[in-house]
């Protein structure tokens, strides 16, 4: 509702002005006094609605996004996706005696969807970013999105072991544009001073679902079936591809160079030589330490596998927890500090599993290694939205392989510790390493990504 409040004779003049002034724009007219001249006189007070909204709102131009679509909305709905797709990654961890059970092989066997998933994983995660720069990130994320709940629906119905493994093969092709192309999504969507929070609190979503899926995955496999799993996994995926709807195209900016030299020329730029290194350092040092934490409650402390699953959905808790206030952290503290910040964490969490193995010192390592996480992995991952203006898919999707490949390369050389000298050498060692990671954050060259 607009307000005039005019003085007589005036009108004519007011009522031009109120035309003149653009669409969107709101006109109160008052009463007041002439700072100069001492008498009454109109006072003309403009207000842009969108402003005043963000004002109220205390997010600024962050709350609509660049395309108009609510800011958290989307941000949920590539959470959605981002929660299926860690959930199927995870889940089979749990599910494995049970699927081994149902199909009459051991343990190592049925451990070839574990490698037969993260294959195609690791290798597609840059190829689907470039391609998002090209084609659109809204249609990369809709084609993938489809592909994996196509193939979580063949797993439920796997008749043999054989037919598992390849939908592992194919969901994994799929889901490894998922994470990747939704975070470079957020970076064309998303103002430069929102991005911290806005990647915090969807890889917070994507933790939550990796720490959840231990949980219910082993109730599933206990309690019901577990191809049940899979069955609630794609319910999800179908409400996110119907919701999907909404999401904007996305900036398309294709290269000019071919796939292999915009890679090389991404990572060995001036930011990408900081960057994807120190990814793959966080992957190798968090992931690796993780993965062994409910295996060395279960034999160290003695814990039951129902346990354990609760105590390791600690880290996702703590991811989430810890990403929905990461933009107001990194409106205080540089991203070296940050990185610090997520390497002390884990130190801490080693130490502490290494002087005194229990339960209870369990949930809090998971909690620290949760949260330390994502101080990093997000960091990272908004730091990558600047090393190519005109690319945010492939430099968003070698962050993501650099954080899962050295996930991988870590849990390996874990086992090589644990035969070397079990769970005390694997804990020092992790200890040692993540003090240098530390080190390394508050060095020179990492002050180049700024403060």
């Amino acid at each position: 509702m607009v307000l005039s409040v005019k003085r007589p004779g005036r009108e004519n003049g007011f009522r031009n002005r109120r035309q003149a002034l653009p669409i969107g724009v709101k006109t109160v007219y008052c009463a007041d006094r002439w700072a100069t001249a001492g008498k009454r006189g109109p006072f003309l007070m403009e207000k842009n609605m969108d402003e005043k909204m963000d004002d109220r709102s205390g997010h600024g131009s962050g709350v609509t996004g660049k395309s108009g679509l609510p800011h958290m909305t989307m941000i949920v709905i590539l959470g959605m996706a981002g929660f299926v797709s860690a959930a199927d990654n995870w889940v089979i961890s749990a599910l494995l005696p049970a699927v081994a059970a149902d199909f009459g092989t051991g343990i190592v066997t049925a451990a070839g969807m574990l490698t037969a998933y993260l294959v195609p994983y690791g290798i597609m995660q840059p190829v689907y970013g470039y391609l998002a720069d090209r084609w659109g990130k809204a249609r990369i994320l809709k084609g993938v999105l489809s592909g994996l709940t196509a193939a979580t629906a063949g797993c439920v119905l796997a008749p043999a072991l054989v037919w598992l493994m390849i939908c592992r093969f194919v969901a994994g092709f799929f889901a490894a544009g998922i994470i990747a192309v939704s975070l470079a999504m957020i970076g064309d969507e998303t103002e430069p001073e929102k991005r911290p929070q806005s990647v915090g609190l969807f890889m917070g979503m994507v933790f939550l679902g990796q720490g959840v899926s231990a949980g219910f995955g082993g109730f599933f496999a206990g309690w019901l079936d577990w191809r049940m799993t899979f069955v609630c996994l794609i319910a999800i995926a179908l409400v996110t591809l119907w919701l999907y709807r909404r999401l904007p195209e996305g900036r398309v900016a294709p290269s000019q160079n071919a796939f292999l030299s915009e890679t090389i020329r991404i990572v060995l730029s001036e930011k990408g030589r900081i960057i994807f290194p120190m990814a793959f350092a966080a992957g190798f040092l968090m992931l690796g330490a993780y993965s062994y934490l409910g295996a060395c409650l279960h034999e160290v402390a003695g814990a039951p596998y129902s346990l354990v699953g609760l105590v390791v959905m600690g880290f996702g808790l703590a991811s989430f927890a810890t990403g929905s206030r990461l933009g107001w952290l990194s409106r205080r503290f540089a991203p070296r500090v940050l990185l610090a910040s997520g390497g002390l964490l884990g130190v801490s969490a080693v130490v502490l599993l290494a002087l005194f193995p229990s339960v209870a010192t369990g949930m809090v390592a998971a909690l620290m290694l949760g949260a330390g996480y994502i101080f990093m992995q997000s960091t990272l991952a908004t730091q990558a939205f600047s090393v190519a203006d005109e690319s945010k898919g492939l430099p968003s999707a070698l962050v993501g392989l650099g954080l899962f490949g050295g996930g991988g390369a870590g849990t390996a050389a874990g086992g090589w510790c644990l035969g070397l000298g079990g769970y005390t050498l694997l804990w020092i060692a992790s200890a040692g390493l993540l003090s240098l990671f530390v080190l390394v954050s508050l060095s020179s060259p990492v002050r180049r990504l700024g403060g």
